[in-house]
C-alpha cells in the first residue's frame, strides 16, 4: 500500500512540474493532466481495496450489504461513489464556466466592448496604466482570468503601436486579472470551486479579500508606473470592431452589456435563494442573453441579420483547452487524495506547523513556479471544511481567503504560476530575463503590501 501511494504521488508530482514547464517541452498541459490524471486513478485501482478501506470503509461495507468484496464490486463503488465526487465538481465548475465565458464572447461579437477601445484611447502613460488596470481589475472580478486577458488584450493591441510599451502594460493586466478574479467567488475558476465545495459564501468573500487585493494592484501600478516615461504610442486610425454580422444600435450594445454584468452579479443570488448549483443560474442567464441578443439582430421585417455567428472564436480553443486541463488536474489531485497522502500532509502540516499564514505563503511561493490551479485544489483537499464556525478552516475562514489570495500573488510573480501569464507570454512573445528584472520584485512587494492589509483586517 505505502509503495502504491508513492507511486501516486509521484505520478501527480511529475504531472505538476510538466504542467508548470509547458514553454521548455511544448507538450501540451491538457495533455499531461488528463494522462498523469487517468494513470493515477488506475493505479489507485491496482490496490484499490485497501485505499477505499482505508478511507471510505464503512460506506463500502454498507455498499456490500453483508456481501462479499469482489474486484467488480470494487470498481462499481469506486467509479459510482469516490472518482464520481471529483467529476462532479469538476463539471460544475466548468458548465459554470462554459456559461460565463459564452456571455462575455456574446458580448465581444456584438461589438459590446468597442466603445473602451476609444474610451482608452490616450497618451499619458500612467493615466492610461491605471485606467487599463482598474478595467482589468473590474472585468477580472466578473469572469475568469484567462477569458478577461484575452478580451484585454485584443483591446490594447488594437491602442498601442509600441511593442515595448504594449508588453509593460500586458504584463500589468496578467497581474490586475489574477487580483480581480481572487476576491469574487465567481472571478476564478478556483474560487469557484472553493464556493461549489462550500467553504466560501461570495459576499464574505468578497468582504474580506477586496482590500488586499485592490491594495496590492495600487501597490502595484505606482511602482511600475515610476518607470513608466514619456507618452503611448497609439494608432492614429481606430480600428473598429463590430461583431461578425451584428448591426446593433449603440443603446442595444449598452442593453446587452448592463444585462451581461447584472446577469453575472445576479448568479450568486439564484444560488442564495434556490441552493441551487452555481452553474444552473449562469446558464439562465446565457439564455436570456442569448434570446435579447437575438432580438436585437431582428430586421424590421422579422428576417435575422446573423447570418453566420462565431460565438467561441475566442474561446473555442483556449476554453476547451482549460476545460480538459482542468478535468485532469481533477482526476489527478482526487487520487492523490484518496489515497491518504493529503490527509497525512494535512495532519503532519497541523502538528507541527499550526500556522495558516505559513501555509499561505507556502502556497504562494510554489504557485511562483507551478501552476496555481493544481495547487489550489491540492490545498483544498488538504483540509476539510470545519463545521466549528470559530476555526480557521471554518466556511469563510481565513484558510480559503489566504490560499486563493496567497495563490493567485504567487501566480504572478512568474509567467509559469497562472494561465493568464502563460497567455500573455504566448502572445507578446516576452522574454522571461526580462520579466524577472522588470516586474519580479514588484510583484513581490505588492504581494507583500496586501498580505500586510489581510494580517490587518482579520
Amino acid at each position: 500500500m505505502l509503495l502504491m501511494t508513492l507511486i501516486i504521488v509521484a505520478v501527480v508530482f511529475v504531472g505538476f512540474v510538466l504542467m508548470s514547464t509547458e514553454q521548455m517541452h511544448h507538450v501540451n498541459r491538457a495533455t499531461v493532466a488528463m494522462v498523469c490524471g487517468v494513470i493515477a486513478w488506475v493505479i489507485y485501482l491496482l490496490n484499490g481495496e485497501d485505499f477505499v478501506f482505508l478511507m471510505h470503509g464503512d460506506d463500502y461495507s454498507a455498499y456490500l450489504a453483508g456481501g462479499e468484496s469482489t474486484s467488480d464490486s470494487l470498481k462499481y463503488f469506486v467509479a459510482e461513489n469516490v472518482l464520481a465526487k471529483y467529476i462532479g465538481e469538476a463539471c460544475s465548475v466548468i458548465l459554470f464556466l462554459i456559461a460565463t465565458n459564452t456571455i462575455v464572447e456574446v458580448l465581444h461579437n456584438n461589438g459590446v466592448f468597442d466603445s473602451l477601445i476609444g474610451w482608452l484611447r490616450m497618451r499619458n502613460s500612467r493615466l492610461f496604466l491605471w485606467l487599463i488596470s482598474l478595467l482589468t481589475f473590474a472585468i477580472s472580478a466578473n469572469v475568469d482570468n484567462l477569458t478577461t486577458v484575452v478580451l484585454m488584450m485584443s483591446i490594447i493591441s488594437q491602442i498601442v503601436r509600441n511593442h515595448h510599451q504594449r508588453v509593460i502594460y500586458a504584463c500589468t493586466i496578467m497581474i490586475a486579472a489574477c487580483l480581480g478574479g481572487c476576491f469574487t467567488a465567481i472571478g476564478d475558476m478556483t474560487s469557484v470551486m472553493l464556493w461549489v465545495r462550500g467553504a466560501i459564501t461570495p459576499s464574505a468573500y468578497a468582504a474580506g479579500l477586496f482590500l488586499p487585493a485592490f491594495v496590492s494592484l495600487c501597490v502595484f501600478n505606482v511602482l511600475i508606473g515610476m518607470k513608466l516615461h514619456g507618452r503611448v504610442e497609439i494608432f492614429s486610425a481606430l480600428s473598429r470592431f463590430d461583431g461578425d454580422d451584428s448591426y446593433l444600435a449603440a443603446w442595444q450594445k449598452v442593453l446587452l452589456l448592463i444585462l451581461g454584468i447584472a446577469g453575472l452579479w445576479f448568479i450568486p443570488s439564484f444560488h442564495y435563494i434556490t441552493k441551487l448549483p452555481p452553474f444552473l443560474g449562469s446558464l439562465s442567464v446565457l439564455a436570456l442573453i442569448w434570446a435579447i441578443e437575438g432580438l436585437c439582430n431582428l430586421e424590421r421585417d422579422g428576417n435575422v441579420l446573423l447570418v453566420q455567428r462565431h460565438y467561441f472564436r475566442n474561446t473555442e480553443f483556449i476554453g476547451m483547452r482549460m476545460i480538459l486541463y482542468f478535468i485532469g488536474v481533477s482526476l489527478g489531485v482526487g487520487a492523490f487524495a484518496e489515497c491518504g497522502a493529503l490527509d497525512f500532509v494535512g495532519n503532519w502540516l497541523e502538528e507541527h506547523i499550526n500556522n495558516v499564514y505559513v501555509y499561505g505563503a507556502a502556497f504562494g511561493a510554489l504557485s511562483s513556479i507551478m501552476d496555481n490551479v493544481p495547487l489550489m485544489m491540492t490545498g483544498m483537499n488538504i483540509f476539510q471544511v470545519d463545521v466549528d464556525a470559530t476555526s480557521e478552516f471554518a466556511q469563510n475562514g481565513i484558510y480559503w481567503q489566504l490560499l486563493s489570495f496567497c495563490c493567485a500573488c504567487g501566480g504572478s510573480l512568474l509567467f509559469v504560476g497562472s494561465m493568464a501569464g502563460q497567455a500573455v507570454l504566448e502572445v507578446e512573445r516576452i522574454r522571461f530575463k526580462w520579466y524577472i528584472r522588470h516586474y519580479l520584485w514588484r510583484a513581490f512587494v505588492a504581494w507583500m503590501a496586501g498580505l500586510l492589509v489581510f494580517w490587518l483586517t482579520h
